[in-house]
């Protein structure tokens, strides 16, 4: 059950700084809620007051709201019209798709003495199956001028009165007929909906094993509970995967920290694999086994200008939104003729690097790389999530204009053919 409480208020009441005190218009709509509360105390100067598609039973606790001027309670559980009639100011009220049914026609003389009240809105309710429905409102309500989205005209308004004696005798003789008793429905202020606490179950288990319920206010109360309980389980559940992927002795695992440039590599040490952003990408031998051919996806939206890219002869190294990606190379490149190509299409980032020996073969030269690939793996969940035929480590850097890389020549090339010739600026 969703509560209104000051932190809810304050929340929804941005438009006005989160002041409280000044507050004049509040949505409070699909929020869960069961029970009107705390509105007269910290809201007493709300004009406008959105409330539907909740499950409220009852209307409670406004009458402190002496400035309302609108009320929305569309969607909601209510039965009956009442505890509005300290709501001077009030000029529309909304019941739409209640269950205010015909003894709920009743309660509507509740408002009589909201003297300014001129639209009210009772469709999708029981009540208005009725045939004398319209006459009986606006007989009983003489003030209003429209009433479910129609205009009262003065001869309706006169015909209305005029009827409203026999109406309500009839609707008092049909309701004893049917075993209700009218001044009991006519009893608004006492009246009382639902046990807020237990709601008992509405539905029954057909022969094909599901559960059907009637569309009843206790129906919408359950149904919005399971919701609740269904999201408690899933948070909880989100929970238990963050502790069990914690640390050694059960800290969580934090984030590393944004790169502001490319880590310098010193000769001798080990290349470790980094993928810190979690970037998609393949490395492969290229067309006709000359060059090695890195792409990586970095979606359309990211831009060029914060891309830092460096090729070396080993490894090769690219920083996009903070993230290293750090991989190393199964053969020895030419760094000064590498190329970077950009996708206009999808934002893929194509490094071509060619290699060192144009006539030698690909795998050997992986395979005498091999003891420096063994010295570790860092960040390996991730390091490399698309499939290729080459294998990923390595560290380096370069900056995103061509000024700035003087170890590698990474130049942007505008095509009219395919995706992967596609391209944006240099990097």
């Amino acid at each position: 059950m969703t509560r209104i409480t000051q932190a809810l208020l304050v929340k929804r009441a941005e438009h006005n700084d989160g002041i409280l005190r000044t507050l004049e218009e509040i949505a409070l709509h699909a929020q869960g809620i069961e029970r009107i509360e705390l509105l007269n105390q910290c809201c007493r100067h709300l004009r406008i007051l959105y409330l539907q598609n909740n499950i409220i039973p009852k209307i409670e606790q406004l009458h402190r709201l002496k400035e309302l001027e609108q009320l929305n309670l569309a969607l909601n559980n209510i039965r009956r019209v009442q505890n509005l009639q300290r709501c001077e100011s009030l000029q529309r009220l909304d019941l739409t798709a209640n269950f205010v049914d015909k003894a709920g026609l009743l309660s509507l003389s509740s408002l009589r003495e909201n003297e300014r009240l001129q639209e009210l809105s009772l469709l999708g309710n029981p009540c208005t199956k009725w045939p004398g429905y319209r006459a009986y409102v606006v007989g009983t309500l003489p003030r209003l001028q429209s009433l479910d989205g129609e205009q009262v005209l003065p001869s309706e308004r006169i015909a209305a009165a005029q009827q409203l004696p026999a109406l309500e005798a009839r609707l008092r003789a049909e309701l004893l007929a049917e075993g209700v008793d009218p001044e009991q429905a006519a009893q608004v202020e006492d009246d009382s909906l639902l046990d807020a606490q237990h709601i008992p179950e509405t539905g029954v288990v057909g022969q094909d094993g599901q559960l059907r319920r009637p569309w009843c206010p206790a129906t919408r109360v359950l149904e919005q509970r399971e919701a609740e309980a269904q999201a408690r389980a899933a948070e909880e559940a989100r929970q238990a995967d963050r502790a069990r992927s914690a640390g050694l002795f059960g800290e969580p695992q934090a984030e590393p920290p944004l790169r502001e440039r490319l880590p310098e590599i010193v000769e001798g040490q080990p290349v470790y694999q980094k993928n810190e952003g979690k970037w998609e990408y393949r490395l492969e031998e290229g067309s006709g086994g000359s060059c090695l051919d890195l792409d990586v996806a970095l979606g359309r939206y990211l831009d060029t200008s914060a891309i830092q890219a460096d090729v070396q002869p080993g490894y090769v190294q690219l920083l996009a939104k903070g993230r290293l990606l750090q991989l190393e190379l199964p053969a020895e490149v030419r760094p000064d003729a590498a190329v970077a190509r950009r996708s206009k299409t999808t934002g893929n980032l194509l490094i071509t690097m060619p290699l060192a020996d144009a006539q030698g073969c690909l795998r050997p030269a992986a395979a005498a790389a091999g003891p420096a690939a063994e010295a570790g793996v860092e960040n390996a969940a991730g390091a490399c999530n698309r499939p290729g035929r080459g294998r990923g480590g390595g560290n380096g850097k370069a900056a995103a204009a061509e000024a700035e890389l003087p170890a590698a020549v990474l130049s942007a090339v505008e095509g009219e053919g395919d995706d992967c010739q596609d391209s944006l600026p240099p990097l």
